[in-house]
This record gives C-alpha cells, structure tokens and sequence, in this order.
C-alpha cells in the first residue's frame, strides 16, 4: 500500500505532500487543475522513462518519493526481487525515490540505496499499476483479450505446455531446414554456433562461481565494516574480558561445589563444553578475519571478472549454469549440423514428432480456454448488471485465423499457430436488448468500454480482495454519467475494500464513493503557478462533491452531494 507521496518541482508542482490509506482515494479537482501530474508522478515511482521536460522552470532537478507498507504477497514478491539484486529489506516499508536532473541523469533509490531503473521497472508490477483509458483502447486488442481470458483461467500449466510444444517443434523445423536449406544459411549458422561456443569455452565458466565472486566483492567492499565486527566478536567471546575466560573461571568455581551438591558434576561438564564452543567459534572468527584483508588487485580482478560473466549472463541465461546448458545445447546442434545429409529423414521425423505434440498441446489449451470461457462471462455478465447495463450481453469466441501452407490444420482448416496456441480471442457484447452479440471494438461506446474494463478488474481480482499491487485508476470513467456512474463509484469502492485504490476523477457520484478524498488546487503566487493535492475534511468532502455536481443553488446542492456521500457509506467496502 502506497502510505505518502513527495513531489517537488514537478512542472507545476513545486512541492506537494500526500498521505494515502487504505481502500479508495479519491483526486478530484477543475479542468487543468493538475490531476495527471498525480499520475505522472506515479508513473515514476512505478518505473516509467523520465524526460528532462518535467522538471519545473528554473529548478535543477526533480525529485518523487513515495513510501509503501508491505505485507502478505506483495512484500514476499518485493523481497524476492531485492534479494536476487542483493539487497536486503529489515523491515515491510520500502522508500521509493526517483531523481531526475536538468542533464538528464536519472538516479533511483530503495531505501536510500542506489539502485538501477530496470529493477525499480520490475519492482514497480508489485507497487503500482497504472489503468487509464490507454488500458481501455487496449482492451479492444485480440492479443490482449487472449491474455485476459488466460488471467482468467488461473492455471498457467496448459498455456505454458503449449508454449513449450511450440519452442520444440520451431527448434526441430529449424535444425531440418538447417540441413536440407541452402549451405549458406547452413554455414552461417554453424559460425554462429562456434563463436559461442568458443566465447564460453574462452571464459572458462565454473558453476555457480559468479555467487562466490559476487559475495567476495561485498565483503571486500565493505571490509572495514565487516573487520570491524569480527574483531568485537573476537574481544567479547576470547578477550580479557571475553566469555572464553569467564566460562573458565566458572568452571572452577563449580568444581568446588562438587564435594557438596549431587547436580555440580554436570554443571561443570556443560560449563566446560560451552567454553570450548566459545574458543572453537572465536577461533574460527579469527580464521575468518585472516580473510578479509584484499591481496593487492583482489577486487579490481573479481570486478574484471564480473563483468566478463555479465556479459555472458545477458546473452544466454540468469545463472552461470544456463550458460553451460546453452554450451551444451550449441554443442550437440554443431554435431547435428556437421552430420551427414543422410539425418533427413530423421530430422523431418523429429519435426513431425514435434508438431504432433504441439496439435496435442495447442487443443488441451484450446479446451481449458473454453471452460475459462464459460466462466468469464458468467462473471462478466453479473458484473455489468451492477454497472448499470443490465441488459449487456458479453461472450468469448475462440476463432482459427486461416493460414494457407500452414503445417497445422484445425477442422480441416490451415491454422495459424504460436506459442499461444491457435485460438483467436474475441470479446463480444451486446448492450441493448434484441440486438445481436458483435466483436466489443465494433460496438461499444466509451462509456460502454469503461465498464467493461472494470468489470473485467473485478472479475480477474476479486472484490474485497487485497491486491499485490495499488491500483491507479486515470478517468477511467470517462464518458459515463448518471446512474452509471453511481454503479461505477460503488464498484470501484467495493474493489478498493481489503487494498488500495487510487482514483482520478471527474465524477461526483465516484467521488462519493471514496474513503479518502483529495482535491488537486492551482493557484498563482509570485508571478508563479503553483498545484498543491490536498486532503479534504468531512467538511470539504461536501463542499467539493457539491462543486462536481454543478447545481445553481449551493444549499440543494451540498444536501445533494451529502446524500451521495451518505448513501454510498451505507453500501459498505
């Protein structure tokens, strides 16, 4: 959960601080108050790229902070992240800060840690998503309606049998056209192989080794903290003063107690054992201090080293044992390649083999796809109703795209094929009664379309449901109003119950609805144009509320919008 955002020199915003909590925060405010600046600053702590261009007139830099409480899920995928970079969070609050320079140097920080922008972009799944109606027009993508249904399903083993299938049977097609194409292909691939083969053989990698490496360049980096440490260690457990000889001392004083009391022996037995485990550690700590001292040129060689198996890390795999298996894997293709012509035949076998399995694959994904199907619109159906559109109708057409020389054919058709299987996914809807079901992008209005997103957030997330990630809604609710947008502000609140939601609007109904409001001000002090974000009282809340709903008569309207207010706390989340 996002607990306080921090924005300075911002464009307009030349300093803002914002605390949010949980469930549905609401920012309103008028037309070109500086709403989208709440998002893009976001955006930034999510890992959006950042432009010079933001930075406010006549500042040097800008700077966002924002400050997340972690737990269940959400804080286990953010130490799995942080633990594979090699930093480690005491505690579940994690600080996000972004710089961005006039020069156009970007900095990012983790708990005030220096940190690359990649991470922060795969750390930010686990913060924030950002939903806006670019999300909306997307929703119309047939590869994007796929990959929702596939959410929907909530079991990735089909689709990645599949995807597996596929991998195999283009690897098997591409060693037999390797044989039977044309040499210079052939030859070309065969040069490509052996020049990797022999930029890993040249780096000589060992298993595991760039672990060992990269632990022994931060003891050696941080040797003084680390010599520091050991040598109190060593005092305290074997020094004048240290356990080692107080546990002596003991000792012998319980061994005068021997003659009088039956239970001394054994006092002094485990008196005598834990002074020997005290040396046997101190020493083991003074062996260790031997080790921390670099041999000249130590960590400039483990650097140097480093950066040889980074390099190899990013062209064939995450570990250094990926490298050896993708060694392995051009090994045994060379000897494919230099085989004799006569391999043809079991080449094309291999490639028929192959393909049978990935027909196997792609129809077990194609009916676990209609199951999920069937359980989508059930879902989607019962939450349009809430959203005001009672009468919608919405259903999920797997189709086969025609590909004629395809190798695979599906009801006797040429398919077009890949690692997603043969299904092409359609969204249809129908949102007046009578008229027949179409594809959702040749039917549905913006308004139309801005329900059926949110519908489908609810249904892949659950209502009440705490989420991974702070949801950001950008006026999603464009286009809509009335009783839709009533349905529209409670939904977003029932999804909110249990997490975090954060919302922009332009709606009084939505912003009714919310837990916490906050309204987006620009003013004009010194010449200068200024936006704050400022949390609104019980008082306020009314006063704004009554501000959207536009009436003449201010006392009509500010019992209208408490009404509102009212009315949407009695529905719960």
């Amino acid at each position: 959960m996002l607990t306080d955002l921090h924005v300075r020199n911002l464009a307009v915003v030349e300093e803002s601080f914002v605390e949010f909590g949980a469930g549905l925060n609401v920012l309103t405010g008028e037309t070109g108050a500086g709403k989208s600046l709440v998002v893009d600053s976001l955006a930034l702590l999510a890992g959006a790229r950042a432009s010079s261009d933001l930075i406010r007139e006549g500042a040097d830099r800008l700077v966002v902070s924002g400050s997340f409480s972690l737990e269940g899920d959400e804080l286990d995928a953010v130490r799995d992240l942080l633990d594979d970079a090699g930093l480690a969070l005491e505690d579940p609050h994690l600080v996000v800060r972004r710089e961005v320079a006039r020069s156009g140097r970007n900095r990012v920080f983790l708990n005030d840690q220096p940190v690359t922008l990649t991470l922060l972009q795969r750390l930010g799944e686990s913060l924030l998503r950002i939903l806006g109606q670019r999300e909306e027009l997307a929703l119309l993508s047939g590869e994007l309606q796929r990959d929702w249904l596939d959410r929907a399903g909530g079991n990735a083993k089909p689709l990645a049998a599949c995807a597996k299938a596929y991998r195999e049977y283009v690897e098997a097609r591409e060693r037999w056209e390797l044989v039977v194409g044309d040499d210079r292909a052939r030859a070309e691939r065969i040069d490509l192989l052996r020049f990797q083969s022999q930029e890993i053989d040249d780096a000589g990698v060992e298993a595991g080794e760039e672990v060992a490496l990269r632990q022994r360049r931060d003891m050696l980096r941080n040797a003084e903290t680390v010599a520091r440490a050991l040598n109190g260690a060593v005092e305290a457990l074997d020094g004048e003063q240290g356990s080692a000889l107080g546990l002596a001392r003991a000792v012998g004083q319980l061994r005068e107690l021997e003659s009088f009391d039956s239970e001394a022996p054994g006092w002094v037995e485990e008196a005598q054992e834990l002074r020997v485990r005290s040396e046997d550690l101190a020493a083991t700590l003074r062996s260790r201090l031997d080790t921390i001292e670099a041999q000249p040129g130590e960590l400039d060689t483990i650097e140097d080293r480093l950066v040889i198996l980074e390099r190899l890390l990013r062209k064939y795999g995450d570990t250094t044992e990926d490298i050896l298996e993708h060694a392995e894997r051009v090994g045994r293709e060379l000897l494919e390649l230099d085989a004799d012509e006569s391999r043809r035949d079991e080449l094309e076998a291999e490639v028929e083999s192959a393909l049978a399995k990935y027909r196997d694959a792609s129809e077990a994904l194609t009916r676990h796809r209609r199951r999920w199907a069937k359980k989508l619109e059930r879902e989607l159906q019962a939450q349009l109703a809430d959203l005001a559109l009672p009468s919608a109708q919405f259903a999920v057409a797997l189709e086969v795209r025609r590909r004629e020389e395809s190798p695979l054919e599906v009801g006797g058709v040429p398919a077009e094929f890949g690692a997603h299987g043969v299904d092409r996914v359609v969204y249809q809807f129908s949102p007046n009664p009578g008229e027949g079901l179409r594809p959702l992008a040749r039917i549905a209005s913006g308004g139309e379309l801005a329900r059926v997103f949110l519908a489908l957030q609810i249904a892949l997330r659950g209502e009440g449901r705490a989420e991974r990630a702070t949801l950001v809604f950008d006026e999603v609710d464009a286009g809509i109003g009335g009783h839709e947008a009533t349905a529209v502000g409670r939904k977003l609140r029932q999804l909110a119950s249990g997490g975090q939601l954060l919302a922009v609007t332009h709606l009084p109904q939505v912003a009714s609805c919310s837990h916490r409001h906050f309204k987006v001000r620009k003013g004009t002090a010194k010449g200068r144009t200024r936006v704050a974000v400022e949390g609104l009282s019980d008082h306020e809340r009314v006063e704004e509320v009554a501000r959207m709903l536009g009436a003449t008569s201010s006392g009509v309207s500010k019992e209208h919008a408490q009404e509102l207010i009212e009315s949407a706390a009695k529905v719960g989340g």
